[in-house]
């Protein structure tokens, strides 16, 4: 069968709220954990509400908002309301700070920005003399007190806008597959992080895969704990809507509560990524019998098996970026734990080679970059934002380049080897070496700077920065590890730091090479942060025991 065309049953999630609200508007679709449900009906009031408010301040399609929030019924409601004027959410990590978060801004070239109002600080801090020519709209708790002693020149508060009179929408917009569903940023590799344009073709190829999708119906409640920057906050409550489930909303991922959330909405479907499932896994709580069957979880790691006999869960898995559709998945139970699945089958006719630096395919078991295209239009990223040089580097010979090393063995499954591109992975969070390194670089003091990804007490990564500094200068490690605590984004600050006296760096171009730094790893001149010792071992099991949430 040719798999280039829309499925017919194909929905976006505006369609389906609209759909649901004319047909069964009281029945529940999402809870909170305040215990507010919302039902179809109610949502799409809401989603009025943002789409009349946008009007006001002059949104309209095409329009890129910037978004800094935190994932919930606003937050969800707002993004859908830009979506059917047409216009486009384009998220920034609300833990972002000073130069990353001015980036992100300039990268979006927002007509409007959207912010919590806690959040709202950090933004005036970053943006400097940028900050009169942005217009801001400041929602949640004191939004009027915040907006009123705020340094934006154009800033209004939601209950100011809500006081003017209703802006007539002249017609709201239903979203077509090709149609921009939203926009994410990458965690950035070799540069800075880039914005993806997300189509609804892909979050709905994303969803049909993530999990085994015949295996999903209505009984299924679903479990989103991503944040509103991340393109799951999008794809669950679509997925929950494509399946006629329901989706609980967590603004983020918290240890201690999982089991009491399980229990008290009757959760039967959640996604684990990275250091979440060894977390659960090493927490003593034992629920007993729950109501949660499915799970996701990536990377699988050598004790998945034990983890789904002591749940009793059947677990998944699959290859994928910000940029791809899934063109990998695992079905469940997977026999190999370092599997990542085999080609997608079917729709949307996904193609996967692994190629080398000249994008010739290299033999089985032999690691290479994996590139990706699909059969059926819009089901991967349609480009980064205001970026063309990225989109063209990374589409090159009419494949998309995932700058992602993996193995294909002989009887069609996948392995992951390692990024190609300086990325670490943290609590949850994929960090640029390269955005650490640039906010690193701003002390006059630090001559070169480089980070490195060392293991972590889970299945993830700490990062190691290691240091020189300018003649005459005299900085310690902890001296910069405060430096960076007071402007960087917090998941972003290293952990270990060694300053050392001169890099390794290639004849020819006089790069540091990072692999050497990497062999070098953590020694007695390294200081770790979290105990404040030099020299220490690299993890501290007992200490990690007591840090519960990921934020």
């Amino acid at each position: 069968m040719s798999w280039n065309s829309v499925p017919a049953s194909a929905e976006t999630l505006p369609a389906i709220l609209v759909r649901m609200a004319r047909s069964d508007p009281d029945r529940p679709f999402a809870h909170a954990l305040d215990g507010e449900s919302l039902s179809w009906g109610a949502l799409a009031a809401r989603v009025g509400d943002w789409s009349h408010r946008f009007a006001a301040l002059d949104v309209g399609p095409g329009d890129i908002v910037t978004t800094i929030l935190d994932s919930g019924f606003e937050s969800l409601a707002l993004w859908l309301g830009l979506v059917r004027l047409g216009a486009v959410d384009a998220t920034i990590n609300c833990e972002f700070r000073g130069r990353m978060l001015a980036y992100a801004v300039e990268t979006c070239g927002p007509s409007l920005v959207v912010v919590a109002a806690h959040y709202l600080p950090h933004l005036e801090s970053a943006l400097g003399p940028e900050i009169d020519a942005t217009r801001v709209l400041v929602i949640g708790d004191d939004a009027a007190t915040v907006a009123a002693t705020s340094k934006f020149a154009d800033v209004i508060c939601v209950d100011a806008l809500d006081a003017l009179p209703d802006a007539a929408v002249d017609q709201l917009v239903m979203p077509q597959w090709h149609d921009i569903a939203c926009v994410t940023f990458t965690s950035g590799t070799t540069g800075p992080s880039k914005a993806v344009r997300i189509p609804w073709g892909q979050l709905h190829a994303i969803n049909t895969a993530t999990f085994p999708y015949d295996d999903l119906d209505a009984a299924d409640v679903f479990y989103c704990f991503t944040a509103h920057a991340h393109f799951g906050s999008k794809a669950l409550p679509y997925l929950a809507a494509m399946t006629g489930g329901q989706v609980v909303i967590r603004p983020r991922f918290s240890l201690t509560s999982f089991w009491e959330d399980i229990a008290r909405f009757g959760i039967t479907t959640a996604s684990l990524v990275g250091s979440m499932a060894d977390m659960l896994a090493q927490s003593p709580d034992s629920p007993g019998e729950t109501s949660l069957r499915n799970m996701f979880m990536a990377p699988l790691g050598p004790s998945y098996r034990q983890f789904a006999e002591r749940f009793d869960l059947r677990i998944c898995t699959v290859y994928n970026s910000t940029e791809n559709g899934v063109p990998i998945c695992s079905g469940w139970n997977p026999d190999n734990e370092r599997t990542v699945g085999r080609v997608r089958q079917g729709y949307p006719g996904f193609e996967v080679r692994i190629v080398d630096e000249n994008d010739f395919e290299v033999p089985d078991g032999t690691p290479g970059e994996c590139v990706v295209r699909s059969a059926v239009p819009w089901t991967m990223n349609a480009g980064y934002l205001n970026n063309p040089e990225a989109t063209v580097s990374a589409w090159r010979n009419g494949w998309f380049h995932t700058g992602d090393a993996l193995v294909r063995h002989p009887e069609g499954d996948y392995s992951f080897v390692d990024r190609l591109k300086d990325v670490i992975r943290r609590r949850g969070e994929n960090i640029s070496s390269f955005d650490v390194e640039t906010d690193v670089r701003l002390n006059p003091l630090v001559a070169e700077c480089a980070a490195v990804a060392v293991p972590a007490e889970t299945s993830e990564d700490e990062i190691l920065l290691f240091v020189t500094l300018r003649p005459g200068a005299a900085l310690s490690a902890e001296e910069l590890a405060a430096d960076l605590l007071g402007r960087m984004t917090r998941f972003m600050v290293p952990r270990y730091i060694e300053v050392i006296d001169a890099f390794p760096k290639t004849q020819a171009t006089e790069r540091i090479i990072k692999a050497d730094l990497r062999a070098r790893g953590i020694g007695p001149r390294t200081w770790d942060r979290e105990n404040g010792r030099y020299g220490a071992a690299p993890f501290d099991n007992a200490a990690a025991s007591q840090e519960k949430d990921i934020v």
